[in-house]
């Protein structure tokens, strides 16, 4: 007697983490610079390979060269386990955030000046990365840099920093009568396919998003398949899924 069994076949189709860092640019105004700058709504936003910048004028096309602010925000590699300090010079002020600790904290008027971290111990692997930069008069800097445990001091590389290019993960290519559940240690996120896709969102401060995937029969609610270990996830990824049914 021949049983049938799902074939299931999951596979990324697009990544969403991308080269370089994301910026924002911002304008501000008044005695004290503001101390959100999420809070405040861009007027311009790129992707930067790296932090290492000096402007003499103009950061940006539509930018003043006068109290403007800038949020860099993305993630950075580490490639080996160890013990890393950060350093920034900056004119004016900034401030560094590594996985949401704020470990550099010179948001203040000044020259040209470099502050260098506490040591931070840092596993192989992504990190997130948060660095806040405003300037009030023209000429302004702000460069970013480490001391790793391994060579040299320095600039940090631009191959060391990425980006997701959203907060969706989308699914494609779902049959009719299947859904999609996302797990992890917090919870679960289901994902009801409309015309064979749909999505989920996931937050910058979620990523990456190591989770189970499940794919649940919406007639019987069963679990057909459920992959063997996490997956890592990415704002901006696209997963194909292709299920078929072989005699077993």
């Amino acid at each position: 007697m021949f049983m049938e069994k799902p074939n299931v076949i999951i596979y990324k189709v697009r990544s969403g983490l991308k080269e370089g860092i994301r910026a924002w640019f911002y304008t501000w105004h008044g005695d004290k610079p503001p101390e959100d700058l999420g809070a405040l709504k861009p007027i311009r936003e790129e992707v930067h390979p790296w932090i290492n910048f000096v402007w003499w004028d103009n950061p940006a096309p539509g930018v003043p060269s006068e109290f403007f602010a800038v949020q860099w925000r993305g993630f950075i590699y580490i490639p080996r386990t160890g013990e890393y300090r950060f350093y920034l010079t900056t004119d004016d002020g900034s401030r560094l955030w590594i996985d949401d600790q704020l470990v550099i904290d010179a948001w203040k008027d000044q020259p040209p000046t470099t502050y260098v971290s506490e040591p931070l111990s840092l596993e192989a692997g992504y990190h997130r990365i948060k660095y806040y930069h405003y300037n009030r008069y023209a000429f302004a800097e702000a460069v970013l840099g480490w001391i790793p445990p391994f060579g040299e001091p320095g600039v940090i590389p631009r191959e060391y920093f990425k980006h997701p290019a959203s907060e969706v993960i989308r699914f494609t290519g779902i049959p009719e009568g299947y859904e999609i559940e996302v797990v992890n240690k917090i919870g679960s996120r289901k994902c009801v396919p409309k015309a064979r896709e749909c999505s989920i969102t996931v937050k910058f401060e979620e990523m990456p998003l190591m989770a189970r995937l499940r794919i649940i029969d919406q007639e019987t609610g069963k679990v057909i398949h459920e992959s063997p270990g996490e997956i890592e996830f990415w704002g901006g990824d696209e997963i194909k899924v292709i299920i078929g049914i072989v005699k077993a």
